[in-house]
């Protein structure tokens, strides 16, 4: 199975969510970037996003599980 993946929209929306209720928020992060200083804070906010992201898509074992069984008509 193909992992997903994901838009730059679900990443930074993300991204805001967990600087929002766990950091600085979203707004102190951003207002650096525009005043032109390349922050490693929305690097590491916009990584730690992708990685929730993934780790909540299913695994091949998990779609296997919930996956119905055809059980053989002899």
């Amino acid at each position: 199975m193909a992992t997903r993946r994901f838009t730059e929209e679900e990443i930074t929306a993300r991204a805001r969510q967990l600087a929002n209720n766990q950091g600085p928020g979203w707004d102190a992060i951003t207002a650096e970037e525009q005043v032109g200083k390349d922050t490693a804070e929305l690097r590491y906010w916009r990584d730690r996003a992708l990685k929730e992201l993934e780790a909540e898509q299913p695994t091949v074992l998990e779609v296997e599980a919930s996956t119905p069984k055809t059980v053989g008509l002899d």
